[in-house]
């Protein structure tokens, strides 16, 4: 555990607030664009979709480390079991090239 200062917390929050806000916009674009009809709106709902996956990527893994640097590793590991099995995250792969999938309890 790092010795997180009650700043370091408040940076460490506010960067994920951020985060988050851009995400919803990318969130608020893609729903405005569900009902696309152009090849252009179909595009562009594509590349927002993508950038809200990544954006949630960056969120999740960010937030893990976070927890992770206040001791909370538990915490860390089932968020990311949790987007392992949503698919957010990909499981880890056996030494065969297969995902390891947990199994029972974390």
């Amino acid at each position: 555990m790092d010795d997180m200062t009650d700043e370091d917390i408040v940076r460490a929050v506010r960067r994920i607030a951020t985060m988050e806000s851009s995400r919803d916009v990318l969130a608020d674009r893609v729903t405005g664009l569900r009902t696309a009809t152009t090849a252009k709106e179909a595009a562009e709902h594509d590349r927002c979709s993508n950038a809200m996956a990544d954006a949630d990527t960056r969120i999740l893994l960010n937030s893990t480390q976070v927890l992770g640097r206040l001791g909370m590793t538990a915490a860390g590991m089932a968020c990311i079991h949790d987007a392992q099995e949503e698919g957010t995250l990909p499981h880890p792969l056996t030494p065969h090239g297969r995902p390891a999938r947990a199994r029972g309890c974390l």
